[in-house]
């Protein structure tokens, strides 16, 4: 299946306001790429979705959730979470096109601004060498990311305030010496030519009641983690409660889908993949010279 396929997939059975909001925020972008290029806008969904489609990503949905049960065999909590964390990798490596690195390890900024360890980044591998590979990390320069992916066992209010205290160092980064920006809102441009980071908080399950009442108890957390630790709620774009729903913390919407958790999954993956290629058109190549210094000392005129 090709990259296009992928990334056009149905959105047909997602529900129609989650729908409508995912495609405000990137009408503003696709009807001005559409413009310059002449092109006409097509909907993006289709009233009879691929069966093949669904079938293969409900497939890599149960593969993900019998790996992370196969996790629970170790007893290190620790242990038990990088598995999770590898397995959700190693999900997007498979899948996503060469140009994208999918990795653990860390990101730093032109002022030596660090992320902290992160469970694993989407980066720009086609344009951006590492500063430095380790035997299981990357150390990465804040230009090249793309999107964050933190794995949760359990989401927990102890877990959302971590996640918000990371969240919050991502947003302190400079890439190209200007801050990441939040999503963009109501259809705005993107032509600023500003770096976003797309930040996810991928949880297995959550330790509140799995019923309707699941997406107001779960962003009031969000909220009192965010108002914790001093950081603003759209440090984090998405989190996703495989089991069960997932949240827009800046938008102040979420969604519970307990007895449809397929389409929280498929619609999770489209949102992401769809990010990485508008993204990755946008982003400027990263200018190495912005890590040294501004002159080159020493050069005198030969006669």
């Amino acid at each position: 299946m090709t990259w296009e396929a992928w990334t056009t997939a149905s959105f047909a059975d997602l529900g129609d306001t989650w729908r409508k909001s995912q495609l405000d925020i990137t009408r503003g972008t696709v009807e001005s790429r559409c413009i310059r290029k002449n092109i006409t806008v097509m909907a993006r969904g289709t009233r009879t979705p691929s069966d093949v489609f669904r079938s293969v990503m409900e497939k890599a949905k149960q593969r993900l959730q019998l790996e992370s049960a196969e996790a629970g065999d170790f007893d290190h909590h620790g242990i038990r979470g990088d598995e999770r964390a590898a397995s959700l990798a190693k999900f997007f490596r498979d899948r996503l096109p060469k140009k994208f690195g999918v990795e653990k390890g860390e990101a730093i900024d032109f002022g030596d601004r660090r992320t902290g360890q992160i469970d694993f980044v989407i980066y720009d591998r086609a344009r951006c060498a590492p500063i430095r590979v380790g035997n299981e990390n990357l150390l990465l320069p804040c230009e090249a990311l793309y999107c964050i992916v933190e794995a949760k066992t359990t989401l927990t209010q102890e877990e959302l305030d971590r996640s918000f205290v990371a969240a919050r160092k991502v947003r302190a980064l400079r890439p190209f010496k200007r801050s990441f920006v939040a999503a963009r809102q109501g259809g705005s441009s993107a032509e600023d030519n500003r770096a976003r980071c797309l930040y996810v908080i991928f949880g297995y399950r959550s330790n509140l009641s799995n019923d309707t009442e699941w997406p107001e108890k779960e962003y009031k957390r969000l909220a009192l983690a965010a108002s914790r630790v001093g950081a603003t709620m759209d440090c984090v774009d998405r989190l996703i409660a495989i089991d069960r729903g997932m949240i827009n913390p800046q938008a102040a919407t979420g969604k519970w889908e307990a007895n449809s958790a397929d389409s929280v999954f498929l619609e999770s993956y489209l949102h992401i993949v769809n990010f990485l290629d508008r993204e990755s058109e946008r982003r400027e190549p990263v200018d190495w010279q912005m890590y040294g210094p501004k002159t080159s000392h020493g050069w005198k005129k030969l006669t």
